[in-house]
């Protein structure tokens, strides 16, 4: 919703200096843009990553609606990426406590590697095949297929690009927009012209911070012009993390263990009766009860960091 709406700004605005919007979610990518590349910083999206959200939310909106005490919630992330473990350090991921006047209490208190987590079920021993299932929380427990395709390579940019449609156009994209196979797969850096009915972008994919020089470069030198790009510093994007669960005698370059998480992830969007974030009853309960509106002052507050305060 907010990297969708900040897009969209931007396009309003149409100053050259602000395009393309590059995505904000992979925070190793982040870090990499700050150390080799600061003069696009302008361009990166002020957007904070989905955990970082989720932290100043369940620390705000989700400990009011609970009746908590925000400073008795530990607040445990767990991630496919190593990245995570310095980004929940970073200024300004403390939003939450900055609003209650509070700047030490952090959005995420503790971020946990899916292999990290792994090594704890395995040492308590616990059996999965006996494990009963058990529901999400009520609140922010209802996920849309555009927040599940979040951990593939390109899909961020259908996420985002379903979400802007629905706002440009005030109404659900068609069906073949939901399977944008240009951005799909894994080649190092995928484009494609996107229709988005009152305007067509031009858009860019790439994984691997090694793919993203040449690109980065390229756009800089004017030789090739977006609009919308998308970076994630991993193979495969947060499917391939550094943080991931390696199976035994598995070759850390073998790509089939990323193609079925990633064949996972767009078959559960597939399954999805909500595919749109606009469409999750959770999202616009958020912002009906709480945040007002995309971009509005809240949602700057709490969901976005300051340019260059990277």
């Amino acid at each position: 919703m907010e990297e969708a709406s900040e897009l969209l700004r931007r396009l309003e605005k149409n100053d050259a200096k602000n395009l393309p919007m590059f995505t904000s979610c992979c925070p190793a990518w982040v870090r990499f843009a700050k150390l080799f590349y600061p003069g696009i910083l302008q361009n990166i999206s002020t957007a904070k990553s989905p955990i970082m959200m989720h932290g100043a939310l369940v620390k705000t909106w989700f400990a009011q609606k609970t009746g908590i005490d925000p400073e008795k919630i530990v607040h445990v992330a767990l991630a496919p990426c190593t990245a995570k473990k310095a980004e929940i350090l970073l200024p300004g991921m403390n939003a939450a406590g900055a609003s209650y006047k509070k700047p030490e209490m952090r959005d995420v208190d503790i971020a946990l590697t899916c292999r990290e987590i792994s090594y704890l079920l395995d040492d308590g021993k616990v059996d999965f095949q006996r494990a009963q299932d058990a529901p999400y929380n009520s609140l922010m427990g209802t996920g849309s297929g555009a927040g599940i395709i979040f951990g593939n390579t390109g899909g961020v940019t259908e996420a985002a690009l379903r979400t802007a449609y629905k706002l440009l156009n005030d109404k659900n994209p068609p069906a073949e927009f939901l399977d944008l196979r240009p951005v799909r797969g894994f080649d190092s850096v995928r484009q494609a012209s996107v229709d988005l009915g009152k305007r067509r972008l031009e858009v860019a994919v790439v994984h691997g911070v090694g793919n993203a020089r040449p690109l980065v470069e390229s756009i800089q030198s004017g030789a090739r012009k977006f609009d919308f790009v998308e970076v994630m510093a991993c193979p495969g994007g947060c499917i391939g993390g550094g943080g991931q669960p390696i199976s035994s005698g598995m070759n850390i370059n073998d790509t089939r263990a990323k193609q079925l998480r990633l064949n996972a992830l767009y078959q559960r969007d597939a399954d999805r009766e909500i595919r749109l974030s606009c469409d999750n009853p959770q999202i616009k309960a958020i912002y009906d009860d709480f945040l007002g509106k995309p971009l509005g002052k809240k949602s700057e507050e709490l969901l976005h960091v300051p340019k260059m305060s990277f």
